[in-house]
């Protein structure tokens, strides 16, 4: 895989992991990749009913089939992501509590992991792609100033996914600590 393109991907990856932290504030990606055991097999939520916003604390998600509003209730709560669900009819309302000091300084610390994990993808990205200009200079592909020159251009691409992820980190961080 491209260098460009493995940077990128890392990026989309993390801005996924961001939206599913909880912010005291309701997100319909908040609960998409939520497991559910429904006709013998787990499936993601996502593949089972249509999640929105009611209101600020509030998910509405309802199930293409009415008869698994139960399983999906059961997983939502067996998910272990502090919301609470209840089946209203044919919907099932998520609650989204109060962001405790606690919970944020906990979705802080999970943010930096988060964080850390991406930076690292990207350092190994460039390192795999270094190898790659460096097996090509020896086989005698690229000149030595090309090869500096892509030593360098990887090193400027590395160094911006790296800043685009800690830019986005640190407005996750102040939405999570605004009270």
């Amino acid at each position: 895989m491209e260098f460009t393109q493995q940077l990128k991907q890392n990026q989309e990856h993390f801005t996924l992991a961001l939206k599913k932290l909880r912010t005291g504030r309701a997100h319909p990606d908040m609960a998409v990749d939520i497991v559910v055991e429904a006709y013998g097999a787990h499936t993601p939520l996502s593949g089972l009913a249509s999640t929105s916003v009611q209101d600020a604390r509030t998910l509405l998600i309802e199930p293409w089939d009415k008869n698994i509003a139960k399983d999906i209730e059961k997983a939502i709560i067996a998910a272990n992501r502090g919301l609470s669900a209840s089946v209203s009819g044919s919907v099932i309302r998520v609650t989204i509590p109060h962001m405790t000091q606690e919970n944020r300084i906990q979705a802080v610390k999970s943010l930096k992991e988060t964080l850390e994990k991406a930076r690292v993808s990207a350092r190994i990205a460039r390192e795999e792609e270094k190898k790659r200009i460096e097996r090509a200079a020896k086989a005698g592909d690229l000149t030595e100033d090309d090869r500096m020159s892509e030593i360098k251009r990887l090193d400027e691409g590395t160094k911006q996914a790296v800043a685009a992820l800690e830019s986005a980190a640190d407005e996750k961080e102040k939405e999570l600590m605004q009270v």
